[in-house]
């Protein structure tokens, strides 16, 4: 099975190309000014560099994120899968972290940055040694907010583990935090949480609205 992973940060857009669960290939560039423009260039480099004929599985993520740039991705693999009739996948941006992750603790909260200092925050649960969302719905809270719920996730639950791509607030937090994991994720990260059983077919792009601010 030859698969190809893209993802797409606040910085950073990445690439990479895997035959079965190895890595044979992975691209990275700096975003700059929000724009992707060097994306079709990547995917057209690294599908050359490794001379893959086809693509069995293309997987993205679907935020939640920007949803300019979720959108140009989603267009990109379809007019991919419609080319060389390849199997379409999508993680939502939590998945990405939870695949990367021990499966032995019993409740893991995700928060990574989004732009304004906020951060997109999920509380999950393990069901039968995979993660499952306590609630479907995401938060997306200030820094004071997230603070105030990470001291009384410690308080009422002091073996959580916490997830983040934040390295100031994993800083600030170490001490105090038994748990604390970081991951700058990329797409080798969103490849292996697929690998993992995370992901499905609904393409069906997140992000924010303010009804999802709780």
């Amino acid at each position: 099975m030859i698969s190809l992973s893209i993802y797409c940060s606040t910085q950073t857009i990445s690439v990479a190309l895997f035959k079965e669960n190895k890595l044979l290939k992975i691209l990275q560039e700096k975003i700059v000014d929000n724009k992707i423009d060097k994306l079709p260039l990547m995917v057209q480099r690294i599908l050359s560099l490794k001379k893959a004929p086809f693509l069995d599985v293309i997987m993205f993520s679907k935020g939640p994120g920007s949803y300019t740039v979720n959108r140009s991705i989603k267009a990109l693999t379809q007019g991919l899968s419609l080319a060389g009739n390849s199997k379409l996948v999508t993680l939502d941006s939590f998945q990405i972290y939870l695949g990367n992750i021990d499966n032995n603790f019993n409740r893991v909260v995700v928060f990574f940055k989004d732009y304004n200092d906020k951060y997109f925050t999920k509380i999950f649960l393990n069901k039968n040694q995979k993660y499952r969302e306590l609630k479907k719905e995401f938060l997306h809270l200030d820094k004071i907010s997230l603070e105030k719920l990470i001291l009384n996730e410690l308080q009422s639950n002091p073996s959580t583990l916490f997830v983040t791509s934040s390295y100031n607030q994993r800083e600030k937090f170490q001490k105090k935090i038994k748990n604390i994991k970081l991951i700058t994720p990329n797409a080798k990260y969103l490849a292996k949480s697929f690998f993992n059983g995370y992901g499905d077919k609904n393409l069906d792009l997140i992000y924010h609205h303010t009804y999802y601010s709780l």
